[in-house]
């Protein structure tokens, strides 16, 4: 599983629109339902509740890609999620991947995802909670801690025709990762392989701590008090 950050070029705002972000008094619509506002250090994404239990492999996924396995989705592209972050002052890393490595411990190869700290929160029903604090492993009775996040970026993958490449999370709809897929926007800090004969599943879905399937809620991915370095 490739780990190749964004080419330079890649969802990079022009000049000028990094200079109209900065000098902005009010939120930037970077796309519908997504906004950059530099003042406070944030993006909003519109989302709805995805999945209110049962195992998670992704914290948040566009729409109609891993909606049983995710907590909420999106009906933004992931670019456009890319784009507000660079907007507030984000700079992205790189994915995390596995490899089978027979003779290592527990036969697999880990390389971490790289990338400045990211705080991710939940708007819904005039109340703002960690993202994280909807998910738990109810069998080991532990819990994510509150902010474990990093922005990876996804990364640029050549198209099969070969007439040049696109953003790799806007075909598997990979936004906010907990299993490792090699092309998350916002990765989780640990590397969690993606096939169950590796790595048992972990994590569930907070039932008792989430409003129901359907629920109209708001991702708030924000700029941690210390900065992004």
């Amino acid at each position: 599983m490739a780990t190749a950050a964004c080419a330079p070029s890649a969802l990079r705002p022009s000049a000028e629109a990094q200079a109209a972000t900065r000098a902005a008094e009010t939120p930037v619509a970077v796309a519908d339902g997504v906004v950059a506002d530099r003042a406070r250090g944030e993006v909003r994404v519109r989302a709805e509740v995805a999945c209110n239990q049962g195992w998670l492999e992704q914290a948040v996924c566009a729409r109609g890609t891993r909606d049983h396995e995710s907590l909420l989705v999106i009906d933004a592209p992931a670019r456009s999620v890319h784009a507000a972050m660079l907007l507030v002052g984000f700079e992205p890393g790189a994915p995390g991947s596995w490899r089978e490595a027979p003779g290592t411990p527990g036969g697999i190869e880990r390389v971490l995802p790289a990338g400045p700290g990211v705080e991710l929160w939940v708007r819904a029903g005039g109340r703002e909670v960690p993202l994280s604090s909807w998910i738990a492993d109810p069998g080991r009775g532990r819990r994510f801690e509150e902010h474990p996040w990093v922005f990876a970026g996804s990364r640029m993958r050549a198209r099969r025709n070969g007439s040049g490449h696109d953003y790799a999370a806007d075909r598997s709809g990979s936004i906010v990762g907990i299993v490792t897929f090699g092309d998350e926007v916002v990765a989780f800090r640990e590397v969690v392989p993606d096939r169950t004969d590796v790595t048992e599943p972990q994590w569930q879905a907070r039932t008792d701590a989430m409003p129901a399937s359907g629920t109209a809620v708001e991702l708030v991915i924000k700029v941690p008090k210390g900065g992004t370095a």
